[in-house]
């Protein structure tokens, strides 16, 4: 070791490689863990007592109960997100959704629902409680419109009455946010379509290109480095020898 270190051009050499290995590293680690480069500020939190969220109690989803969501569910989605006799669907959502709109203005068809080109649909229990039940629902599109990308919205019901005069009824639909959703159904028949099927969006990989990039920079800035050290160290030689005789 200390014969390799006792030439200056070596010494200076392993140097460069040694810092340039230490910006390497430290881009990388910066690039992995620092990636998000937002100027968003959150605003501060307002004095005084926190609100209370009221906590959701889970429930049992039995056949009784899934076949009545189910079926107020899909009655919802084929008339008023796919917009044919919305009128039947004015006693299926809450007060809540319908508050502003008569019987009358509901039928008009200009109602908070986003539409949607419907040619069938796919429902997911996401999660039963007792006041609510969370359905994700998977809307592929009919022929007249083969361009409309596939969806996935939530879709909210609740319970109103006792007993075997519960109603459910819709409170809320709302695009899931979604992205990468099948264009072609995943099995199941048409129609109102009560198959529950699962819908996972794909996870991007761009990010896993980040470090090798900074690697293979840092590599190349090595290899320069190296390369200008050698070039120098040669021509150096050269003169000396030039001198020498």
């Amino acid at each position: 070791m200390k014969g390799f270190l006792s030439s200056p051009r070596r010494r200076r050499r392993a140097l460069t490689v040694l810092l340039s290995a230490l910006l390497v590293g430290t881009v990388t680690f910066a690039m992995v863990h620092w990636s998000n480069t937002s100027h968003v500020r959150y605003a501060k939190t307002r004095p005084g007592k926190p609100t209370t969220v009221p906590v959701q109690i889970r429930a049992v989803f039995g056949a009784t109960k899934r076949q009545a969501v189910l079926r107020v569910a899909a009655q919802f989605v084929n008339t008023a997100v796919r917009r044919r006799h919305v009128e039947q669907s004015y006693d299926l959502a809450t007060p809540a959704l319908r508050r502003g709109f008569t019987r009358k203005t509901w039928a008009t068809r200009d109602i908070p629902v986003q539409p949607y080109p419907l040619d069938f649909a796919k429902y997911k229990v996401k999660g039963s409680f007792t006041d609510s039940v969370w359905l994700q629902v998977a809307v592929y599109p009919d022929r007249k419109h083969r361009r409309v990308p596939a969806a996935v919205f939530d879709l909210t019901l609740k319970p109103f009455g006792n007993g075997k005069t519960t109603r459910w009824l819709v409170d809320a639909w709302a695009p899931a946010g979604y992205q990468g959703i099948p264009d072609s159904p995943l099995g199941g028949t048409r129609g109102p379509g009560l198959a529950v099927t699962e819908y996972k969006s794909p996870l991007s990989i761009g990010w896993l290109f980040v470090p090798i990039s900074a690697f293979a920079l840092g590599l190349m800035l090595i290899a320069t480095l190296a390369l200008r050290g050698w070039w120098r160290g040669n021509r150096a030689l050269k003169r000396y020898r030039s001198h020498s005789l």
